[in-house]
């Protein structure tokens, strides 16, 4: 059923004059958006709680500039619950637009997850980004009530 109600949308949104559709091409240097996944090193979980909420303070530069589109912490198992104290993690996923690879591991060399031993930037992976045009495809949610959060809703952890 969803497959049958996706085919109308994105026929219309391919058949678009190329000037409506969204890419990554800029009116200067092209950029691209990276999918980065950046392990921690073994043993940092305790220096990962201490400078966190410096990296939360210091990501925003990096967030307001559009060079962070999103990001988060990657967990080797679902959390308990809300005490980050507990998590079990593993290192960080971030979306990052730049020019190139390198640009990216300077902006990850930069944060202060790096500058204090927390993420392993030498086993960064950073997929070569597609050329081709991004097509954003949505779908219908369901409306929410009032006392329920947005379908899709996500909370900083």
């Amino acid at each position: 059923m969803a497959a049958r109600l996706a085919a109308p949308r994105l026929a219309s949104l391919l058949s678009r004059p190329q000037h409506q559709i969204r890419t990554m091409a800029s009116s200067s240097a092209r950029t691209y958006e990276f999918l980065v996944i950046v392990p921690d090193k073994p043993g940092m979980h305790a220096k990962r709680l201490e400078v966190r909420p410096l990296h939360l303070k210091n990501m925003g530069p990096n967030i307001e500039s559009g060079a962070w589109k999103m990001g988060g912490a990657l967990l080797n198992s679902v959390p308990k619950d809300d005490d980050a104290s507990n998590f079990d993690f593993m290192g960080s996923t971030l979306v990052c637009v730049a020019e190139s690879e390198e640009a990216v591991l300077k902006q990850l060399r930069e944060d202060v997850y790096t500058t204090s031993g927390v993420w392993d930037t030498e086993k960064a992976s950073l997929p070569p980004p597609s050329r081709g045009c991004h097509v954003l495809l949505t779908h219908r949610r369901p409306k929410s009530t009032p006392s329920s959060p947005p379908s899709g809703a996500h909370r900083i952890v």
